[in-house]
């Protein structure tokens, strides 16, 4: 079989432009001395301060290890500080600093300037349409 075939599919140009978008949202964000998906956790505290990991995780739709990992590093880093939850000492929430707070216009301004760079020269009806497909292929892959 030949592999290069794999690049004239609709799956093999999904993952080139996935790690396109990937690779430049990581380079904006280093910028700011994030990772990608450490500034999606500080915008949705900057949305609701004080949620808990197990809700992060269902926020973002991943494994509550991964978001343990994060909240550790950006702990570190001093973006975020957990504190026992006042009507429930075993449950811990996560709440941004000062400097993780100085971080979420950055991020936001990061990812509105991506999403122009990704539809330069298209419509606006054709953003829409992509937005669209988009949206099918994924729920078609998340059966």
């Amino acid at each position: 079989m030949d592999l290069t075939l794999v690049g004239h599919l609709i799956g093999g140009q999904l993952i080139r432009a996935g790690r396109a978008h990937n690779r430049v949202a990581s380079m904006r964000l280093k910028h700011i001395n994030l990772y990608v998906g450490q500034e999606m956790l500080l915008l949705s505290l900057q949305r609701e301060d004080g949620l808990t990991q197990s809700e992060l995780a269902t926020i973002h739709n991943v494994d509550l290890s991964t978001i343990t990992k994060v909240v550790q590093r950006i702990e570190r880093a001093g973006l975020v500080e957990r504190r026992a939850d006042s009507n429930d000492a075993r449950i811990s929430r996560v709440y941004l600093t000062e400097q993780g707070r100085s971080l979420c216009e950055p991020s936001w301004q990061m990812w509105q300037d991506l999403e122009k760079q990704l539809t330069q020269g298209l419509t606006e009806a054709e953003c829409i349409l992509l937005r669209r497909l988009l949206e099918t292929v994924a729920t078609n892959l998340e059966r």
